[in-house]
């Protein structure tokens, strides 16, 4: 099985523009911890929910002034609609990362979280050890 059957293309996206608190209000209206960044139709970045409170909140600085672009993550970790689940979950693993954008012909096309592995994977040891290692401190 593939990524392209279990993602999830559905996918809330936000701008560099946007303030931290409108992507934080997008983020609670949709119930997600992660936002692709997009530009142009393209991915920049993505930002979580984690960068918004550690990156800024907790340092101070004004969610309704301060924008994405800012406090994103960039060219992050993606797969393709083609990847095997065994690949992904190597993949997210050894980048220690909860969620993987989906690109096609460059272009955003879905998303698979650690949780869809979880229900489609059928190699329980596999699925152990991608989460042992992306809970790992980080490096």
């Amino acid at each position: 099985m593939d990524i392209g059957e279990i993602m999830t293309t559905d996918v809330v996206t936000c701008s560099p523009d946007e303030t931290l608190a409108q992507v934080a209000q997008k983020m609670q209206r949709e119930n997600i911890g992660l936002c692709p960044v997009i530009d142009q139709d393209n991915l920049i970045g993505v930002i979580t929910d984690r960068d918004i409170t550690t990156r800024a909140v907790a340092k101070g600085f004004d969610p309704n002034s301060k924008h994405v672009h800012d406090f994103m993550t960039p060219s992050p970790i993606t797969g393709d609609p083609a990847m095997s689940l065994e690949e992904a979950c190597r993949l997210m693993a050894n980048n220690q990362i909860r969620r993987l954008p989906v690109l096609e012909d460059n272009k955003l096309v879905g998303m698979v979280a650690l949780a869809d592995l979880s229900i489609d994977l059928e190699e329980d040891e596999l699925l152990a050890e991608t989460l042992m290692k992306i809970s790992e401190p980080s490096r």
